[in-house]
C-alpha cells in the first residue's frame, strides 16, 4: 500500500482509541481514497474491515462502540539543495 498522502510505504498503523487515553489498535490500511479522503483499514488477523474519515491530517471512524482516531504524519519540508 502507498501512502498517497506523503508518497511513502505504509502498511499498518497504530490508532488511538478516542475515549480510552493510552489504549490503542493496530490496523492495516487497505485502501485510502483521496477525493473521498477516508482510509479504509483491516484488524489483522481479521474478516473486519472499517472505514475513518478525515481531512487529510487527522482521521477518524468507530469500531464495535469504541472511537479511534489515526493523525497522520506530516510531510517533511523539502530540503534546499545548494549549488556548488
Amino acid at each position: 500500500m502507498v501512502d498517497l498522502m506523503h508518497g511513502v510505504a505504509m502498511n499498518e498503523i497504530v490508532l488511538a482509541d478516542a475515549d480510552r487515553e493510552g489504549e490503542t489498535m493496530t490496523a492495516r490500511v487497505i485502501r485510502y481514497d483521496r477525493e473521498q479522503r477516508r482510509l479504509e483499514l483491516v484488524v489483522p488477523n481479521t474478516t473486519v474491515v472499517f472505514t475513518l474519515y478525515g481531512d487529510g491530517e487527522r482521521f477518524t471512524g468507530a469500531l464495535g462502540g469504541r472511537s479511534f482516531y489515526w493523525d497522520a504524519p506530516r510531510a517533511e519540508p523539502a530540503k534546499k539543495r545548494v549549488k556548488r
